[in-house]
């Protein structure tokens, strides 16, 4: 008979036996709890999504005729503009005196709806900011602009679009540069964070309203509104942009997704700028946004890529690849360490290629684009 001595005496042999290993257990746990989230995240991958944008977006015609065309090449999705039965574009006239409804844009909704997508799942309507000539303190001009954006947020969900692309590119009235507004309103000098942050929050229940669960992919975010960012842009400078996504994510509905499209990214050539710029909107705009628990919930990283970029320095060339500021393959290089370090869409932009008719494009980049595409499922 085996008394209870003797176990106790095995016992404690096997526990000096296991000792050790229990402190190596310790000591590796972490590495191992990041090996272990590692593998999780490798077996639970966001899927990353390619969204096109030309410089001349197709309008729904374009879209219903050649929508079957477009479906053979590797994006996910696309940006189109609206046009009402005249041809107005509404992007250019949105943020005016001009008031749209509905029912201009009937010919629009028609045609996404006789048209059978498979693969191109996540569209985006584009609005701008244009022309900008409205006074942040009129409240009967504002009305116009938060009733023309219900009016395009009712046109996305009508037409099956994930969301806008709400281009904030001050192309007229630098409406984002406080400096500006009081040369063209001079008639007050009043709190203009304060009056944004209002904006802002009418704004996006304006939206919310006809289209809960939107999407809007910015091209440019928080990082434009900061001191040291006046030099990367054309014209302007944009501080009063953060002000106004304060108030946007302060208001907006909790189905809601913001995406810093990242439009800097256009000329990135190497993969840290790719994994620094994500931490910059992962983490560093964060602490510039008012609210960090609201910008964590509802702001996504994405990236923008221009097919032919810097064409007055290259040009495009259709044979010499290696003349092109992205030859095909730093094209899917890039594309792959954007898609790395996007949280899920990457979008290119193209000035002279056509990826609607294949006109002036490259089977080359065509290839890149779908080798990027692959690696990123992969991956």
């Amino acid at each position: 008979m085996i008394h209870f001595k003797q176990i106790a005496t095995g016992m404690q042999y096997i526990f000096r036996l296991l000792y050790p290993l229990l402190w190596i257990n310790v000591l590796l746990f972490p590495a191992l709890g990041v090996a272990q989230t590692s593998r999780c995240e490798k077996q639970n991958p966001v899927e990353k999504k390619l969204i096109e944008w030309s410089a001349v977006e197709p309008d729904s015609r374009t879209v219903r005729k050649l929508a079957n065309q477009f479906e053979l090449t590797p994006f996910d999705g696309f940006v189109f503009r609206a046009t009402t039965r005249t041809g107005e574009q509404m992007m250019w006239h949105i943020w005016g005196d001009r008031e749209y409804v509905l029912e201009e844009f009937g010919q629009v909704i028609d045609d996404f709806q006789a048209t059978r997508f498979v693969n191109s799942t996540d569209r985006f309507l584009r609005v701008n900011v244009t022309p900008g000539s409205v006074d942040w303190f009129n409240d009967d001009a504002w009305k116009i602009v938060l009733h023309n954006f219900q009016v395009a947020a009712q046109l996305a969900k009508q037409t099956g679009s994930i969301g806008i692309l709400f281009d904030t590119e001050q192309y007229n009235i630098r409406l984002f540069d406080s400096e500006e507004m009081q040369k063209v309103f001079p008639h007050h000098s009043q709190d203009y964070r304060t009056k944004l942050r209002q904006r802002g929050r009418e704004w996006i229940q304006a939206i919310n309203e006809a289209y809960p669960d939107i999407t809007i992919l910015m091209t440019f975010g928080y990082r434009a509104a900061q001191k040291s960012e006046i030099k990367n842009f054309r014209v302007g400078n944009y501080e009063l942009l953060a002000p106004f996504l304060d108030g946007i994510l302060s208001a907006c509905d909790e189905r809601t997704k913001i995406i810093d499209g990242w439009e800097y990214a256009y000329g990135y050539q190497r993969e840290c700028e790719f994994r620094n710029a994500r931490h910059v909107m992962k983490h560093q705009a964060n602490n510039w946004a008012a609210d960090g628990c609201r910008y964590q919930k509802h702001v996504q990283a994405s990236f923008g890529l221009w097919t032919d970029y810097s064409l007055r320095d290259y040009g495009w060339d259709l044979t010499e690849h290696s003349k092109n500021f992205h030859t095909p393959l730093d094209f899917e290089s890039r594309l792959r360490f954007a898609m790395q370090h996007s949280d899920r869409y990457v979008w290119v932009y193209s000035g002279v290629p056509n990826w609607w008719t294949g006109e002036r494009l490259p089977t080359e980049y065509i290839d890149a684009l779908t080798n990027a595409k692959t690696a990123a499922q992969v991956e």
